[in-house]
Protein backbone atom coordinates (compact mmCIF):
# COMPACT_ATOMS: atom_id res chain seq x y z
CA UNK A 1 0.00 0.00 0.00
CA UNK A 2 1.47 3.32 -1.07
CA UNK A 3 1.90 6.19 1.35
CA UNK A 4 -0.71 8.96 1.18
CA UNK A 5 -0.75 12.60 2.26
CA UNK A 6 -3.59 11.82 4.67
CA UNK A 7 -1.41 9.25 6.43
CA UNK A 8 1.39 11.79 6.74
CA UNK A 9 -1.02 14.38 8.15
CA UNK A 10 -2.39 11.89 10.66
CA UNK A 11 1.10 11.13 11.88
CA UNK A 12 2.02 14.84 12.09
CA UNK A 13 -0.92 15.39 14.45
CA UNK A 14 1.34 13.85 17.09
CA UNK A 15 3.54 16.97 16.98
CA UNK A 16 2.53 19.77 19.36
CA UNK A 17 2.35 23.31 18.03
CA UNK A 18 4.31 26.28 19.40
CA UNK A 19 4.11 26.51 23.22
CA UNK A 20 2.41 23.07 23.23
CA UNK A 21 -0.85 24.55 21.91
CA UNK A 22 -2.79 22.07 19.75
CA UNK A 23 -0.92 20.19 17.02
CA UNK A 24 0.76 21.50 13.90
CA UNK A 25 -1.82 19.99 11.52
CA UNK A 26 -4.98 21.26 13.22
CA UNK A 27 -3.29 24.65 13.65
CA UNK A 28 -3.00 24.81 9.87
CA UNK A 29 0.79 24.98 9.93
CA UNK A 30 1.54 22.08 7.52
CA UNK A 31 1.48 22.50 3.76
CA UNK A 32 3.23 21.63 0.47
CA UNK A 33 3.44 17.86 1.13
CA UNK A 34 5.37 16.03 -1.60
CA UNK A 35 5.71 12.23 -1.79
CA UNK A 36 7.96 10.16 -4.03
CA UNK A 37 9.38 6.64 -3.65
CA UNK A 38 9.56 6.73 0.12
CA UNK A 39 10.77 10.34 0.25
CA UNK A 40 8.57 12.91 1.99
CA UNK A 41 8.91 16.69 2.12
CA UNK A 42 6.61 19.31 3.62
CA UNK A 43 6.66 22.84 5.06
CA UNK A 44 5.70 24.16 8.49
CA UNK A 45 4.59 27.78 8.74
CA UNK A 46 5.94 29.59 11.82
CA UNK A 47 6.40 33.21 12.94
CA UNK A 48 9.59 34.53 11.35
CA UNK A 49 11.24 35.58 14.61
CA UNK A 50 10.75 32.11 16.11
CA UNK A 51 12.32 30.10 13.30
CA UNK A 52 15.51 29.26 15.23
CA UNK A 53 13.62 28.57 18.46
CA UNK A 54 11.12 26.25 16.77
CA UNK A 55 13.64 24.13 14.87
CA UNK A 56 13.24 21.31 17.46
CA UNK A 57 9.56 21.19 16.47
CA UNK A 58 10.65 20.77 12.83
CA UNK A 59 13.00 17.95 13.81
CA UNK A 60 10.23 16.28 15.82
CA UNK A 61 7.97 16.42 12.76
CA UNK A 62 10.70 14.85 10.63
CA UNK A 63 11.18 12.07 13.17
CA UNK A 64 7.53 11.03 13.46
CA UNK A 65 7.21 10.83 9.69
CA UNK A 66 10.58 9.08 9.31
CA UNK A 67 9.32 6.35 11.67
CA UNK A 68 6.41 5.55 9.33
CA UNK A 69 6.52 2.32 7.35
CA UNK A 70 7.64 2.90 3.78
CA UNK A 71 9.41 6.21 4.49
CA UNK A 72 13.12 6.35 3.65
CA UNK A 73 13.89 10.06 4.07
CA UNK A 74 12.15 13.26 5.16
CA UNK A 75 12.79 16.94 4.54
CA UNK A 76 10.73 19.36 6.64
CA UNK A 77 11.31 23.07 6.07
CA UNK A 78 10.24 26.05 8.16
CA UNK A 79 8.68 28.95 6.30
CA UNK A 80 7.14 32.20 7.47
CA UNK A 81 4.53 34.60 6.15
CA UNK A 82 4.94 38.21 7.18
CA UNK A 83 1.87 40.20 6.03
CA UNK A 84 2.18 43.97 5.91
CA UNK A 85 0.40 46.05 8.55
CA UNK A 86 -2.09 47.17 5.94
CA UNK A 87 -3.43 43.65 5.53
CA UNK A 88 -2.67 42.13 8.91
CA UNK A 89 -6.07 42.99 10.38
CA UNK A 90 -6.20 42.17 14.06
CA UNK A 91 -2.46 41.59 14.11
CA UNK A 92 -1.68 45.22 13.37
CA UNK A 93 -0.79 46.04 16.96
CA UNK A 94 1.41 42.97 17.20
CA UNK A 95 3.17 43.95 13.99
CA UNK A 96 3.82 47.43 15.31
CA UNK A 97 5.21 45.90 18.47
CA UNK A 98 7.75 43.95 16.41
CA UNK A 99 5.95 40.59 16.35
CA UNK A 100 5.69 38.75 13.04
CA UNK A 101 2.00 38.30 12.17
CA UNK A 102 0.93 34.73 11.61
CA UNK A 103 -0.67 33.57 8.39
CA UNK A 104 -4.46 33.78 8.21
CA UNK A 105 -4.86 30.01 8.21
CA UNK A 106 -2.81 29.70 11.41
CA UNK A 107 -4.88 32.47 13.05
CA UNK A 108 -8.16 30.76 12.09
CA UNK A 109 -7.02 27.33 13.23
CA UNK A 110 -5.76 28.75 16.51
CA UNK A 111 -9.12 30.39 17.16
CA UNK A 112 -10.95 27.10 16.45
CA UNK A 113 -8.70 25.10 18.74
CA UNK A 114 -8.90 27.63 21.58
CA UNK A 115 -5.18 28.12 21.44
CA UNK A 116 -5.43 31.61 22.89
CA UNK A 117 -3.06 34.39 22.02
CA UNK A 118 -0.29 33.69 19.53
CA UNK A 119 3.06 33.00 21.18
CA UNK A 120 5.45 35.87 21.72
CA UNK A 121 8.49 35.75 19.48
CA UNK A 122 11.90 35.02 20.83
CA UNK A 123 14.34 37.93 20.86
CA UNK A 124 15.92 38.57 17.48
CA UNK A 125 19.33 38.19 19.05
CA UNK A 126 18.68 34.45 19.53
CA UNK A 127 19.91 33.77 16.00
CA UNK A 128 23.08 35.78 16.40
CA UNK A 129 26.48 35.06 17.83
CA UNK A 130 28.09 36.99 20.69
CA UNK A 131 28.97 40.45 19.50
CA UNK A 132 25.86 40.74 17.33
CA UNK A 133 26.87 38.98 14.14
CA UNK A 134 24.80 36.28 12.49
CA UNK A 135 26.06 32.73 12.77
CA UNK A 136 26.84 31.45 9.29
CA UNK A 137 26.20 27.74 9.07
CA UNK A 138 29.53 26.03 8.45
CA UNK A 139 29.23 22.62 6.82
CA UNK A 140 31.49 19.98 8.30
CA UNK A 141 34.14 18.77 5.88
CA UNK A 142 33.62 21.44 3.21
CA UNK A 143 36.47 23.94 2.98
CA UNK A 144 35.06 26.27 0.31
CA UNK A 145 31.70 26.83 -1.37
CA UNK A 146 31.65 28.50 -4.78
CA UNK A 147 28.41 29.79 -6.30
CA UNK A 148 28.04 29.62 -10.08
CA UNK A 149 25.41 32.20 -10.99
CA UNK A 150 23.88 34.15 -13.83
CA UNK A 151 21.62 37.18 -13.98
CA UNK A 152 19.23 35.33 -16.30
CA UNK A 153 18.43 31.85 -17.55
CA UNK A 154 19.49 30.32 -20.83
CA UNK A 155 23.19 31.16 -20.71
CA UNK A 156 24.43 27.63 -19.95
CA UNK A 157 25.04 28.16 -16.25
CA UNK A 158 24.30 24.58 -15.17
CA UNK A 159 26.45 23.06 -17.91
CA UNK A 160 29.25 25.40 -16.92
CA UNK A 161 28.78 24.55 -13.22
CA UNK A 162 29.04 20.78 -13.65
CA UNK A 163 32.05 20.98 -15.96
CA UNK A 164 33.75 23.40 -13.58
CA UNK A 165 33.15 21.02 -10.66
CA UNK A 166 34.69 18.20 -12.70
CA UNK A 167 37.54 20.53 -13.72
CA UNK A 168 38.27 21.30 -10.05
CA UNK A 169 38.45 17.56 -9.56
CA UNK A 170 40.73 17.22 -12.58
CA UNK A 171 43.26 19.70 -11.13
CA UNK A 172 43.56 17.64 -7.96
CA UNK A 173 40.80 18.96 -5.69
CA UNK A 174 38.08 17.01 -3.92
CA UNK A 175 34.87 18.49 -5.36
CA UNK A 176 31.11 18.15 -5.19
CA UNK A 177 28.10 19.95 -6.64
CA UNK A 178 24.83 21.11 -5.10
CA UNK A 179 21.97 21.83 -7.48
CA UNK A 180 20.37 24.89 -5.84
CA UNK A 181 17.91 25.48 -8.69
CA UNK A 182 14.91 24.05 -6.83
CA UNK A 183 12.42 25.05 -9.51
CA UNK A 184 14.36 23.60 -12.43
CA UNK A 185 17.05 21.15 -11.27
CA UNK A 186 19.42 20.20 -14.09
CA UNK A 187 22.26 18.28 -12.48
CA UNK A 188 20.56 14.82 -12.44
CA UNK A 189 20.21 15.01 -16.22
CA UNK A 190 23.66 16.54 -16.79
CA UNK A 191 25.37 13.85 -14.68
CA UNK A 192 23.21 11.00 -15.98
CA UNK A 193 22.00 10.20 -12.45
CA UNK A 194 18.67 8.71 -11.44
CA UNK A 195 17.28 7.00 -8.40
CA UNK A 196 17.35 8.32 -4.87
CA UNK A 197 20.03 9.01 -2.26
CA UNK A 198 20.54 6.39 0.42
CA UNK A 199 20.02 7.17 4.08
CA UNK A 200 23.31 6.96 5.99
CA UNK A 201 21.99 7.47 9.51
CA UNK A 202 18.94 9.13 10.98
CA UNK A 203 17.86 11.66 8.37
CA UNK A 204 21.30 12.13 6.82
CA UNK A 205 21.58 11.26 3.13
CA UNK A 206 24.56 9.98 1.17
CA UNK A 207 25.04 12.17 -1.92
CA UNK A 208 24.68 10.61 -5.33
CA UNK A 209 27.91 10.21 -7.28
CA UNK A 210 28.95 10.25 -10.93
CA UNK A 211 32.45 10.43 -12.42
CA UNK A 212 33.79 10.64 -8.86
CA UNK A 213 31.78 13.82 -8.24
CA UNK A 214 29.43 13.94 -5.25
CA UNK A 215 26.07 15.55 -6.09
CA UNK A 216 22.79 16.50 -4.44
CA UNK A 217 19.69 17.93 -6.10
CA UNK A 218 15.99 18.31 -5.44
CA UNK A 219 15.68 16.41 -8.71
CA UNK A 220 16.65 13.26 -6.78
CA UNK A 221 13.79 13.78 -4.33
CA UNK A 222 10.82 14.62 -6.59
CA UNK A 223 9.69 13.46 -10.01
CA UNK A 224 11.18 15.35 -12.94
CA UNK A 225 7.75 16.48 -14.11
CA UNK A 226 6.48 17.55 -10.67
CA UNK A 227 6.28 21.36 -10.35
CA UNK A 228 7.59 22.73 -7.06
CA UNK A 229 5.50 25.71 -5.99
CA UNK A 230 7.33 26.96 -2.93
CA UNK A 231 7.81 30.42 -1.51
CA UNK A 232 11.30 31.89 -1.15
CA UNK A 233 11.82 31.04 2.55
CA UNK A 234 10.86 27.42 1.90
CA UNK A 235 13.38 27.16 -0.92
CA UNK A 236 16.18 28.57 1.23
CA UNK A 237 15.27 26.27 4.10
CA UNK A 238 15.25 23.23 1.82
CA UNK A 239 18.63 24.15 0.37
CA UNK A 240 20.09 24.68 3.82
CA UNK A 241 18.89 21.22 4.79
CA UNK A 242 20.39 19.70 1.64
CA UNK A 243 23.69 21.15 2.80
CA UNK A 244 23.32 20.17 6.45
CA UNK A 245 21.65 16.76 6.16
CA UNK A 246 24.00 15.32 3.52
CA UNK A 247 27.15 13.37 4.32
CA UNK A 248 29.47 15.24 1.96
CA UNK A 249 32.66 13.89 3.48
CA UNK A 250 35.85 15.91 3.01
CA UNK A 251 35.66 18.38 0.09
CA UNK A 252 38.03 21.13 -0.98
CA UNK A 253 35.17 22.83 -2.78
CA UNK A 254 31.43 22.45 -3.24
CA UNK A 255 30.14 24.09 -6.41
CA UNK A 256 26.63 25.50 -5.95
CA UNK A 257 24.60 25.74 -9.15
CA UNK A 258 22.51 28.79 -8.23
CA UNK A 259 19.00 29.54 -9.54
CA UNK A 260 19.11 32.08 -12.39
CA UNK A 261 18.32 35.70 -11.60
CA UNK A 262 18.86 38.04 -8.65
CA UNK A 263 15.66 37.70 -6.65
CA UNK A 264 14.94 37.04 -2.98
CA UNK A 265 16.00 33.38 -3.10
CA UNK A 266 19.40 34.20 -4.61
CA UNK A 267 20.00 37.10 -2.23
CA UNK A 268 19.02 35.09 0.85
CA UNK A 269 21.21 32.19 -0.23
CA UNK A 270 24.16 34.54 -0.64
CA UNK A 271 23.49 35.96 2.83
CA UNK A 272 22.95 32.71 4.71
CA UNK A 273 25.35 30.24 3.08
CA UNK A 274 29.06 30.78 3.87
CA UNK A 275 30.19 31.27 0.27
CA UNK A 276 33.91 31.66 -0.40
CA UNK A 277 33.31 33.15 -3.82
CA UNK A 278 31.07 33.41 -6.87
CA UNK A 279 31.56 32.89 -10.60
CA UNK A 280 29.30 34.75 -13.04
CA UNK A 281 28.32 33.06 -16.32
CA UNK A 282 27.21 35.18 -19.26
CA UNK A 283 26.99 35.12 -23.03
CA UNK A 284 28.67 37.88 -25.08
CA UNK A 285 25.64 39.95 -26.11
CA UNK A 286 24.79 43.21 -24.37
CA UNK A 287 21.44 42.06 -22.94
CA UNK A 288 23.03 39.09 -21.18
CA UNK A 289 25.83 41.28 -19.85
CA UNK A 290 23.33 43.70 -18.31
CA UNK A 291 21.87 40.82 -16.30
CA UNK A 292 25.33 39.48 -15.48
CA UNK A 293 26.17 42.89 -14.02
CA UNK A 294 23.15 42.60 -11.71
CA UNK A 295 24.38 39.25 -10.44
CA UNK A 296 27.84 40.69 -9.87
CA UNK A 297 26.45 43.64 -7.90
CA UNK A 298 24.30 41.33 -5.77
CA UNK A 299 27.33 39.35 -4.62
CA UNK A 300 29.33 42.51 -4.01
CA UNK A 301 26.59 43.90 -1.80
CA UNK A 302 26.69 40.83 0.42
CA UNK A 303 30.49 40.81 0.51
CA UNK A 304 30.97 37.59 -1.45
CA UNK A 305 34.12 37.86 -3.61
CA UNK A 306 33.41 37.57 -7.33
CA UNK A 307 36.13 35.29 -8.65
CA UNK A 308 35.47 36.26 -12.26
CA UNK A 309 33.27 36.04 -15.34
CA UNK A 310 32.99 33.14 -17.78
CA UNK A 311 31.86 33.93 -21.33
CA UNK A 312 29.81 30.93 -22.46
CA UNK A 313 28.89 30.39 -26.15
CA UNK A 314 31.80 32.73 -26.85
CA UNK A 315 32.15 31.78 -30.52
CA UNK A 316 31.23 29.03 -32.98
CA UNK A 317 33.55 27.11 -35.31
CA UNK A 318 31.85 25.25 -38.16
CA UNK A 319 32.81 21.56 -37.86
CA UNK A 320 32.71 21.15 -41.67
CA UNK A 321 34.46 24.21 -43.05
CA UNK A 322 36.31 25.47 -39.99
CA UNK A 323 34.96 29.01 -40.36
CA UNK A 324 34.51 30.88 -37.08
CA UNK A 325 31.28 32.81 -36.42
CA UNK A 326 30.58 35.10 -33.47
CA UNK A 327 26.88 34.26 -33.28
CA UNK A 328 26.25 36.17 -30.07
CA UNK A 329 29.13 38.59 -30.50
CA UNK A 330 32.50 37.99 -28.89
CA UNK A 331 34.59 39.46 -26.11
CA UNK A 332 31.74 41.27 -24.37
CA UNK A 333 32.31 39.47 -21.08
CA UNK A 334 36.06 40.19 -21.20
CA UNK A 335 35.42 43.90 -21.72
CA UNK A 336 32.80 43.89 -18.96
CA UNK A 337 35.24 42.19 -16.59
CA UNK A 338 37.90 44.80 -17.35
CA UNK A 339 35.39 47.59 -16.85
CA UNK A 340 34.26 46.21 -13.50
CA UNK A 341 37.74 45.33 -12.30
CA UNK A 342 37.23 41.58 -11.93
CA UNK A 343 39.06 38.68 -13.60
CA UNK A 344 38.00 37.27 -16.95
CA UNK A 345 38.25 33.52 -16.40
CA UNK A 346 37.86 32.42 -20.01
CA UNK A 347 35.52 31.82 -22.94
CA UNK A 348 33.77 28.55 -23.76
CA UNK A 349 32.75 28.03 -27.41
CA UNK A 350 29.30 27.16 -28.66
CA UNK A 351 29.97 23.59 -29.72
CA UNK A 352 27.81 20.64 -30.69
CA UNK A 353 29.92 18.18 -28.67
CA UNK A 354 29.39 20.11 -25.43
CA UNK A 355 25.65 20.16 -26.06
CA UNK A 356 25.43 16.46 -26.95
CA UNK A 357 27.48 15.23 -24.01
CA UNK A 358 25.46 17.43 -21.64
CA UNK A 359 22.14 16.10 -22.93
CA UNK A 360 23.41 12.52 -22.64
CA UNK A 361 24.58 12.94 -19.05
CA UNK A 362 28.25 12.67 -20.02
CA UNK A 363 29.91 16.01 -19.16
CA UNK A 364 32.72 16.74 -21.57
CA UNK A 365 35.40 17.29 -18.91
CA UNK A 366 34.84 13.73 -17.66
CA UNK A 367 34.23 11.92 -20.93
CA UNK A 368 36.77 13.73 -23.16
CA UNK A 369 39.45 14.76 -20.65
CA UNK A 370 42.15 15.16 -23.29
CA UNK A 371 40.05 17.34 -25.59
CA UNK A 372 40.37 21.08 -26.17
CA UNK A 373 37.07 21.86 -24.42
CA UNK A 374 38.04 20.01 -21.25
CA UNK A 375 41.29 21.99 -21.22
CA UNK A 376 39.31 25.25 -21.39
CA UNK A 377 37.30 24.29 -18.32
CA UNK A 378 40.45 23.19 -16.47
CA UNK A 379 42.08 26.55 -17.23
CA UNK A 380 39.00 28.35 -15.91
CA UNK A 381 39.01 26.21 -12.76
CA UNK A 382 42.72 26.89 -12.19
CA UNK A 383 42.23 30.66 -12.48
CA UNK A 384 39.14 30.61 -10.26
CA UNK A 385 40.92 28.59 -7.57
CA UNK A 386 43.86 31.01 -7.58
CA UNK A 387 41.44 33.94 -7.20
CA UNK A 388 39.65 32.18 -4.36
CA UNK A 389 42.85 31.59 -2.43
CA UNK A 390 43.81 35.23 -2.88
CA UNK A 391 40.40 36.61 -1.87
CA UNK A 392 40.26 34.34 1.21
CA UNK A 393 43.46 35.89 2.51
CA UNK A 394 42.28 39.49 1.98
CA UNK A 395 38.62 39.19 2.99
CA UNK A 396 37.47 41.28 5.95
CA UNK A 397 36.52 39.11 8.91
CA UNK A 398 33.33 40.06 10.79
CA UNK A 399 33.88 42.30 13.83
CA UNK A 400 32.46 42.04 17.32
CA UNK A 401 29.84 44.78 17.77
CA UNK A 402 28.37 46.17 20.97
CA UNK A 403 26.19 49.13 21.91
CA UNK A 404 27.55 51.32 24.72
CA UNK A 405 25.51 51.42 27.97
CA UNK A 406 24.14 54.89 27.16
CA UNK A 407 23.33 53.74 23.59
CA UNK A 408 25.26 56.71 22.21
CA UNK A 409 28.14 54.75 20.64
CA UNK A 410 28.83 51.61 18.64
CA UNK A 411 31.87 49.68 19.81
CA UNK A 412 33.66 47.88 16.97
CA UNK A 413 36.45 45.30 17.28
CA UNK A 414 37.85 43.61 14.16
CA UNK A 415 39.98 40.48 14.75
CA UNK A 416 43.64 41.41 15.22
CA UNK A 417 42.97 45.18 15.08
CA UNK A 418 42.59 47.92 17.67
CA UNK A 419 38.97 48.43 18.72
CA UNK A 420 37.28 51.75 17.99
CA UNK A 421 33.97 53.50 18.63
CA UNK A 422 31.65 55.47 16.36
CA UNK A 423 29.06 57.85 17.76
CA UNK A 424 25.39 57.21 17.13
CA UNK A 425 25.11 60.70 15.68
CA UNK A 426 27.90 60.10 13.14
CA UNK A 427 26.46 56.74 12.13
CA UNK A 428 23.00 58.25 11.70
CA UNK A 429 23.94 61.31 9.64
CA UNK A 430 26.35 59.25 7.50
CA UNK A 431 24.02 56.30 7.01
CA UNK A 432 24.77 54.44 3.75
CA UNK A 433 21.02 54.33 2.99
CA UNK A 434 19.61 55.86 -0.18
CA UNK A 435 17.52 58.12 2.07
CA UNK A 436 20.73 59.87 3.17
CA UNK A 437 23.22 59.22 0.37
CA UNK A 438 20.81 59.71 -2.53
CA UNK A 439 21.66 58.13 -5.87
CA UNK A 440 24.42 60.62 -6.75
CA UNK A 441 26.60 63.14 -4.85
CA UNK A 442 24.35 66.06 -5.77
CA UNK A 443 21.34 64.23 -4.27
CA UNK A 444 23.03 63.62 -0.90
CA UNK A 445 20.95 64.80 2.05
CA UNK A 446 22.45 66.66 5.01
CA UNK A 447 20.69 65.37 8.11
CA UNK A 448 20.53 67.75 11.08
CA UNK A 449 19.31 67.71 14.68
CA UNK A 450 20.69 64.25 15.54
CA UNK A 451 23.02 65.20 18.41
CA UNK A 452 21.02 63.11 20.88
CA UNK A 453 20.06 60.18 18.67
CA UNK A 454 20.54 56.74 20.22
CA UNK A 455 21.18 53.25 18.84
CA UNK A 456 18.16 51.10 19.57
CA UNK A 457 19.11 47.75 18.03
CA UNK A 458 21.63 45.94 15.83
CA UNK A 459 20.30 43.57 13.15
CA UNK A 460 23.04 41.43 11.57
CA UNK A 461 22.78 40.89 7.81
CA UNK A 462 24.61 37.80 6.64
CA UNK A 463 28.37 37.87 7.24
CA UNK A 464 29.02 41.23 5.62
CA UNK A 465 27.04 44.03 7.30
CA UNK A 466 24.81 45.18 10.14
CA UNK A 467 21.55 47.11 9.98
CA UNK A 468 21.40 49.74 12.74
CA UNK A 469 18.03 50.77 14.17
CA UNK A 470 18.01 54.26 15.70
CA UNK A 471 15.50 55.61 18.19
CA UNK A 472 14.25 58.16 15.62
CA UNK A 473 12.93 55.26 13.50
CA UNK A 474 15.68 55.20 10.86
CA UNK A 475 16.76 51.63 10.04
CA UNK A 476 17.40 51.38 6.30
CA UNK A 477 21.18 51.63 6.21
CA UNK A 478 23.33 48.51 5.73
CA UNK A 479 26.70 49.21 7.34
CA UNK A 480 29.18 46.90 5.62
CA UNK A 481 32.35 46.03 7.54
CA UNK A 482 34.44 47.99 5.05
CA UNK A 483 32.21 51.07 5.53
CA UNK A 484 32.66 50.94 9.31
CA UNK A 485 36.42 50.83 8.77
CA UNK A 486 36.21 53.76 6.36
CA UNK A 487 34.24 55.86 8.85
CA UNK A 488 36.90 55.21 11.48
CA UNK A 489 39.79 55.91 9.13
CA UNK A 490 38.28 59.10 7.66
CA UNK A 491 36.30 60.31 10.68
CA UNK A 492 37.98 63.73 10.98
CA UNK A 493 37.64 64.56 7.29
CA UNK A 494 34.06 63.32 7.02
CA UNK A 495 32.97 65.04 10.23
CA UNK A 496 34.47 68.35 9.08
CA UNK A 497 32.63 68.04 5.76
CA UNK A 498 29.40 67.33 7.63
CA UNK A 499 29.74 70.37 9.91
CA UNK A 500 30.53 72.53 6.88
CA UNK A 501 27.41 71.28 5.07
CA UNK A 502 25.29 72.05 8.15
CA UNK A 503 26.61 75.63 8.22
CA UNK A 504 26.04 76.19 4.50
CA UNK A 505 22.44 74.94 4.74
CA UNK A 506 21.65 76.74 7.97
CA UNK A 507 21.06 73.54 9.92
CA UNK A 508 22.09 72.61 13.45
CA UNK A 509 23.03 69.43 15.27
CA UNK A 510 20.09 70.02 17.63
Amino acid sequence: MSLSKEQVLDRLRQVKGPDLKGNIVDLGMVSEILLKDGRVSFSITVPAERAAELDPMRRAAEKVVKDMAGVDSVIAVLTAERPSAARSGGNGAAARAGQAPESSRVQQARAKSGGGQPPQPAPAQAATAPGGRRQMQQIAGIKHMIAVASGKGGVGKSTTAVNLALAFQAIGLKAGILDADIYGPSQPRLLGLSGRPQVVRGNTLRPMEAYGLKAMSMGFLVDEGTPIIWRGPMVVSALTQMLRDVDWGELDTLVIDMPPGTGDVQLTMAQQVPLSGAIIVSTPQDLALIDARKGLNMFRKVDVPVLGIVENMSFFVCPKCGERSDIFGHGGARLEAEKLGIPFLGGVPLDMEIRLTSDDGRPIVATSPNGAHAQIYRDIATKAWAELKGSSESRIQPPTLAISPDKGELQVAFPGQAAFTLSAEMLRVMSPSAEVQGHSPDQRVTVGRKRNVKIKELRPVGNYAVRIVFDDGHDTGLYAWSYLQTLDREREKRWAEYLSALAVKGLSRG
